[in-house]
């Protein structure tokens, strides 16, 4: 599957000349908007963006779209979930006047419009169809392919929205988030009571910062509140030194592997790695061999 670049020779960083369309990010002029896609949208770049029904990801993009368009971006909204009148019923309330929309599936079709287009959201990546005979894994690797390679040529920003399962998982394979270059979730904010707060989070940037911004949506759309502080996961080494730190703490003093197998929910190659660390670190002491060993802190 191509997504648009060549193989190339090993090379020396600093011999590569970066293009100059690295740094010419679309500005939006809201700078949540900005914030989301790392200081501005990348021309050619791709991204998905999922949620829940209901969490606003038409709301969201519909808005996005008429902030491109009010600093002269050429944009278009292609959906095979809602038709025309429903888009600009819904555009109607939220205030977005400018903004183009089709309804339109077809693959080539799409690519084809986005010679003309600096921005193009598909809703869905799942409504995609083809002219073609193809099963569903061939149509999902055609449009990716098709798709995300014309981006690039066209440099034309490409945005799939994405549906999720009730219970949160993606439809369809891991494919389309693999592929691309930025992804979003808008979730419920489990901190905020308020029904109407989400979580605009963006998980994946290759082109920029991910973050995480506030924002309340109503019926005229969200309001953007700014970054919020995220709490970043503990690295490999910190992990590994937290779990350490626990199993010392065990009373009484003697460990068998099972026991911390069940404690901490290790696999039994999990937990023979931190005991031989800690054996090795001269924390604990091995005594016996087999289902009968046990080791005991080094006092």
């Amino acid at each position: 599957m191509k997504l648009g670049f060549d193989t190339t020779a090993f090379t020396k960083v600093s011999d590569i000349k970066i293009p100059d369309i690295f740094f010419n990010r679309m500005k939006t002029g809201v700078k949540e908007f900005d914030m989301i896609f790392g200081n501005g949208i990348l021309p050619g770049s791709t991204t998905t963006v999922t949620a829940q029904a209901g969490c606003g990801k038409t709301t969201l993009l519909l808005q996005l779209l008429e902030a491109l368009s009010n600093n002269n971006y050429s944009v278009g909204y292609s959906s095979g979930e809602e038709n025309s009148f429903q888009l600009a019923f819904t555009c109607k309330r939220l205030g977005v006047k400018n903004v183009s929309v089709a309804n339109q599936t077809d693959i080539d079709t799409l690519a084809a419009a986005m010679d003309d287009l600096d921005i193009l959201v598909v809703d869905s990546f799942q409504a995609l169809t083809t002219k073609n005979k193809m099963n569903s894994r061939e149509l999902e690797r055609h449009a990716v392919s098709t798709l995300c390679k014309k981006a690039k040529e066209s440099e034309c920003t490409l945005i799939f929205v994405m549906h999720l399962t009730k219970d949160g998982k993606l439809k369809g394979s891991t494919l389309v988030p693999h592929s691309v270059d930025v992804n979003v979730q808008i979730l419920h904010d489990k901190d905020n009571d308020d029904e109407a707060s989400r979580i605009i989070s963006t998980y994946k940037n290759r082109f920029g910062a991910c973050c995480d911004i506030e924002a309340t949506l109503d019926a005229k759309g969200f309001t953007l509140s700014g970054k919020k502080k995220v709490e970043r996961a503990m690295s490999k080494s910190g992990r590994k030194k937290a779990l350490h730190k626990k199993i010392l703490a065990l009373d009484p003093p003697l460990i068998t592997e099972n026991g911390i197998m069940n404690s901490f929910g290790l696999s039994k190659g999990q937990a023979y790695v931190v005991l031989r660390d800690l054996v090795q670190s001269g924390k604990l002491r091995k005594y016996g061999r087999g289902q009968r060993a046990i080791w005991k802190k080094v006092l």
